[in-house]
């Protein structure tokens, strides 16, 4: 792992404060720290782009345990559906991602298949669902569309 160059994106500063503490932990030299709202700063592509997004759907969290309700709502609340931020990735990672760069989607535990379903019609390839140590299908893992041919 050290030899990869990791860039970490955030718009939480306390978020960045524990990536931090656990980069310097595990002894990680090569990571940059970005506040952004998603992809908003960042530059240049990638091979791999991971994302634990906010996916609760809004109206659930109230239903959330004390221990998860104490993380910022910012971190939880995902629009009506859960899936305003992932959406929003979804079309705005494509650029960042090499042309067999992959995506990687932490998500709520109904959401893998509508998420899929929608990697697909934007053009996303080898869309898989994984499930979690559960067996809950919570990850959605994509391969960058092909790129589009340039316009004369």
């Amino acid at each position: 792992w050290n030899a990869a160059a990791v860039t970490l994106a955030d718009i939480s500063e306390d978020a960045h404060d524990l990536s931090r503490l656990n980069a310097s932990r595990l002894g990680l030299d090569r990571v940059r720290f970005l506040r952004s709202d998603l992809l908003d700063r960042v530059e240049g592509s990638f091979d791999l782009i991971v994302s634990n997004p906010p996916y609760i759907p809004s109206a659930e969290i109230a239903t959330l345990s004390r221990e998860v309700r104490q993380d910022p709502q910012s971190a939880l609340d995902g629009g009506a559906d859960g899936l305003d931020l992932v959406r929003r990735l979804l079309g705005d990672c494509r650029p960042f991602l090499h042309p067999q760069g992959r995506l990687a989607l932490e998500l709520h535990h109904d959401q893998s298949q509508r998420v899929a379903e929608l990697a697909e019609k934007l053009g996303y390839r080898a869309i898989e669902i994984r499930s979690d140590w559960s067996g809950i299908p919570r990850f959605v893992l994509a391969t960058a569309p092909e790129p589009s041919p340039l316009a004369d």
